[in-house]
């Protein structure tokens, strides 16, 4: 009995085409399904980097107020980043050497 109800399913010509239906849209449709999970994950991708920017642009902003009001603040990072210096005094840059790993 049970054979003979598998023999219907597979030679059932709705079964065949139905497996075909979802096949297509799965894999080769314009609006398959795997379209719309690369679509997805491109728009989960670009929220995170819209989120990301915008904080950067909230923190650089805090910056450049900084740099405008506060000469102190300017002083050191023209200082730090820039290595600039007054005139009466001398600057000595100071590096740490990286060890060298070696592999035997």
């Amino acid at each position: 009995m049970i054979k003979k109800t598998k023999y219907k399913i597979i030679k059932n010509k709705y079964f065949w085409i139905s497996i075909f239906f979802f096949i297509w849209m799965f894999f080769f449709d314009s609006n398959s399904f795997m379209l719309h999970y690369k679509f997805q994950n491109s728009i989960r991708e670009m929220t995170y980097n819209r989120d990301f920017l915008k904080k950067q642009i909230l923190l650089e902003g805090s910056k450049l107020k900084k740099l405008e009001t506060d000469p102190m603040y300017l002083e050191k990072l023209a200082r730090e980043k820039f290595y600039m210096k007054k005139e009466n005094e001398d600057l000595f840059i100071v590096s740490r050497k990286e060890k060298i790993k070696r592999t035997n």
